[in-house]
């Protein structure tokens, strides 16, 4: 997996298209992102270089229903071990798109672009996939990274308040179980403001934290139950 900071969304994700070189391309989406976020790849959805597949927004779509939706589009519009599913959306887009390529003709490529600070820090990196199930949270799902994660914190123009501070508090999350500067540095930032300028290296701080854990045990059999500080008590308050 190769995590990109994209200065223009558009042209990167192109080369990273043509780095793949694949037969065929598919978008997923949900109605959200679909209206606010696929304009900014617009000439990649404009010229006819993909399709693009659409699905239910919000987490109670996390299922079975929406996955055999995306595996249904894919086998009728003739994708192949060789395609490329490109997933832009939150969490649940990024879960569940990324299960569908893994397991879809026993896997293809795909690339994520998250559109919310949470899932920029969470779902979209660290290869989890996955969805709802029996109503537990990821329930279902593999471990496999995606090609490329890009990511632009332009999405995060259309975020509200309660959106940005819940991806924040992923990052106090990250820094909590690093170090000392880490935290520092979380702490300083203006919550009030919000400067998505100041926050670009407090978001690459916290990616790396979360890499490097990742990259030491990457199927979660010891030090990367740590990312789950938080998550396991969240899931289940969820549940009940």
């Amino acid at each position: 997996m190769k995590t990109i900071f994209s200065k223009n969304i558009e042209s990167d994700l192109t080369s990273c298209i043509s780095k793949i070189a694949a037969d065929k391309v598919f978008i997923l989406t949900n109605d959200n992102t679909q209206l606010h976020c696929l304009p900014k790849i617009k000439s990649i959805v404009e010229n006819g270089r993909a399709d693009i597949i659409t699905i239910p927004s919000g987490d109670d779509n996390k299922n079975l229903t929406s996955l055999a939706q995306v595996w249904e589009y894919l086998s009728k519009n003739h994708a192949s071990r060789k395609s490329l599913l490109i997933n832009i959306g939150g969490g649940m887009i990024t879960d569940l798109g990324g299960f569908a390529a893994s397991t879809f003709k026993r896997g293809i490529r795909y690339i994520n672009i998250p559109t919310t600070l949470l899932s920029v820090v969470d779902a979209a990196t660290g290869g989890k996939t996955g969805i709802n199930f029996c109503g537990l949270k990821n329930e279902i799902g593999v471990i496999n990274p995606a090609e490329f994660v890009l990511i632009s914190v332009d999405f995060f123009e259309t975020l509200d308040e309660n959106n940005l501070l819940s991806g924040f508090a992923e990052m106090i999350k990250h820094a909590l179980i690093s170090n000392d500067e880490n935290w520092k540095n979380i702490l300083r930032f203006d919550l009030e403001s919000f400067n998505l300028n100041e926050l670009k290296p407090l978001l690459k701080d916290s990616l790396q934290i979360k890499e490097d854990i990742v990259s030491k045990d990457p199927k979660e059999e010891n030090l990367r139950k740590a990312l789950n500080f938080g998550h396991t008590f969240g899931h289940a308050f969820e549940s009940l």
